[in-house]
């Protein structure tokens, strides 16, 4: 292999969602939620281990457009029924049987052989498709609905070991990722959009975007210069700016401008950069989607991406879930992230209901108080009648 041919790898490793990932998520969804239902018809006991009821997986079954939303975004509808490291190691390792392992096996009602068989099957499914996620992407952690503790803990077991251990698992690994009730409420209405399916996502996840890194500095970045160009052009393809990916990468802005209109077959846009701060927590799509966006970023920096890498691959998964919805732009988002890491004047806090961490303003234009703030998923204002309400 050349050196240019390893410098791309290098440079752009696990940062891209790659289609068959993204369609391999997707089908897990469906496969293993069609799994879950047939289970809950025969054995509704199993209720409590999947998160989710029999009525409402039928209702969830019955109304293909809302379930559409959840389904095809490039997250897992699953989560996993033992959170903790110590608890896998029961199987993995032979250790010591832990009480979340045994309290699971005891309520287990009595199945059948098919059952017992399919059990295993799709537990095997899940486990290959957590190996496949943690390895190839930057982001897997959000996008698995897991800790970081036990990603860190799967990736490190070969599949074999894992797969050889969960034969002897009698009960599902994974059950539903949405147990909120107020996301059934909105499900049923048909309330569900893109931003309150991610405001969900947020919301059950175990990984807090205010807890994580995000300080890291551009001039700690010791790149050669082919990686920048590989970098840059990657940004830029994304729809960042010749002069935003110059400037950040030191790089020629005549080449940059070259290479902007070699992708997209126009020029670059001029004008003045995203300044204002108060933007991002103007209106409630706004502050969702600047949320989410951190949240991703973030993550890829927790995952020993640089700040380049991770800008990228957060800039990636929030267009395959808006789509042409998409607000925070390439610039913006550079704008977002550089913003936070050098002052105050936005910060990340939970919502004082459901503890979700979204992006307050605390400058001079808006000061919000972490101690009032209720979240625009808990005040219902994601969903389209909140969306018109708000606008009216």
């Amino acid at each position: 292999m050349s050196r240019e041919k390893t410098t791309k790898s290098a440079a752009t490793n696990n940062i891209l969602l790659s289609d068959w990932l993204s369609e391999k998520i997707q089908r897990t969804n469906f496969a293993l939620t069609d799994f879950m239902h047939m289970t809950l018809v025969g054995h509704r006991k199993m209720e409590k281990l999947f998160a989710i009821s029999l009525d409402d997986m039928q209702t969830f079954k019955q109304q293909i457009g809302p379930k559409a939303n959840p389904m095809n975004l490039p997250f897992l509808a699953l989560a996993p029924v033992l959170e903790n490291p110590r608890d896998w190691q029961t199987f993995v390792d032979g250790a010591i049987v832990s009480p979340k392992v045994e309290k699971l096996t005891s309520e287990l009602p009595i199945v059948d052989q098919a059952t017992s068989r399919d059990v295993f099957h799709y537990n095997r499914t899940y486990v290959q498709l957590l190996k496949d996620v943690l390895h190839m992407s930057v982001v897997a952690v959000p996008l698995l609905g897991i800790s970081t503790e036990l990603a860190e803990y799967i990736k490190s077991l070969p599949i074999a070991r894992l797969e050889m251990a969960i034969g002897a698992v009698r009960f599902p690994l994974f059950r539903w990722r949405f147990d909120d009730i107020h996301f059934w409420k909105e499900y049923g209405a048909g309330w569900l959009t893109d931003e309150s399916v991610a405001h969900y996502l947020m919301r059950t996840s175990p990984l807090s975007a205010a807890a994580l890194p995000y300080k890291h500095a551009w001039t700690d970045l010791r790149l050669e210069r082919s990686e920048k160009e590989i970098l840059a052009r990657m940004m830029m393809a994304q729809g960042c700016r010749a002069k935003t990916a110059s400037n950040l990468f030191n790089l020629n802005p005549t080449k940059a401008r070259t290479t902007y209109k070699e992708i997209h077959g126009v020029s670059s846009p001029c004008g003045c950069n995203p300044s204002s701060l108060t933007w991002y927590v103007q209106r409630s799509a706004h502050r969702l989607q600047a949320s989410v966006y951190v949240w991703l970023y973030r993550s890829a920096l927790r995952n020993d991406a640089n700040i380049p890498q991770a800008l990228i691959a957060a800039n990636d998964i929030m267009a395959k879930m808006f789509g042409k919805n998409l607000l925070i732009t390439a610039d913006r988002a550079n704008h977002l992230t550089r913003s936070m890491a050098m002052d105050s004047r936005l910060t990340m806090a939970g919502c004082r209901s459901c503890a979700t961490d979204y992006v307050l303003s605390n400058g001079e234009g808006k000061i919000e108080l972490a101690k009032d703030f209720n979240c625009p998923g808990c005040n219902y204002q994601l969903s389209p009648k909140g969306q018109a309400s708000k606008r009216q």
